[in-house]
């Protein structure tokens, strides 16, 4: 058996230097390249828990809806509050194709610290969104507004820019609930 000792021997040291420096320079580049592009995340700032508390947080299933909401809802309604999900059908129509899923779509629901947001769209004669907001702390709610709309409400910059612009109007509704 031949050592690497003696095949090493018989090479000139000049090309073992030439070769291992070709080789270390392909692998050693393109590490340091990686490390540069890693190490650089001065762009993206860490967010505080205070801007954390500016953004709003998205859901996106009936089943994430806050009991106390779907009960508010009930009762304001008068009616049996039923919703499909986002991607769920409904009947958008007066036409009842099917008359076991709901008249009501869900487009948005979010929360950003004790306030929460629900859009809706209303099928039936006369299509169009509905948009409510309330806060929830612990077990009561409070400030419940709500309004409808033919505003397309599908996101929260949409809705926060009709407000401003004093499009989207909600109306303050006193709950009691017994």
């Amino acid at each position: 058996m031949i050592s690497i000792g003696i095949i090493l021997r018989t090479i000139p040291q000049q090309t073992i230097h030439e070769h291992v420096g070709r080789n270390m320079r392909k692998i050693l580049i393109p590490i340091i390249i990686l490390l540069i592009s890693c190490s650089d995340k001065k762009s993206e700032p860490k967010k505080t828990a205070t801007e954390l508390d500016k953004n709003w947080t998205e859901f996106n299933t009936k089943d994430s809806i806050p009991e106390l909401l779907t009960l508010t809802l009930k009762k304001v309604l008068k009616n049996d509050f039923e919703i499909a999900n986002p991607n769920e059908e409904f009947n958008k129509t007066d036409v009842i194709i099917n008359d076991s899923i709901p008249t009501r779509q869900l487009r948005l629901l979010s929360r950003k610290n004790r306030l929460w947001r629900i859009a809706y769209i209303q099928g039936g004669f006369g299509k169009h969104y509905v948009y409510a907001e309330c806060e929830i702390i612990n077990d009561s709610i409070s400030d419940f507004k709500i309004s409808q709309s033919n505003l397309r409400l599908e996101n929260n910059d949409s809705i926060d820019k009709y407000l401003a612009d004093k499009k989207l109007e909600p109306k303050k509704v006193k709950i009691i609930m017994k």
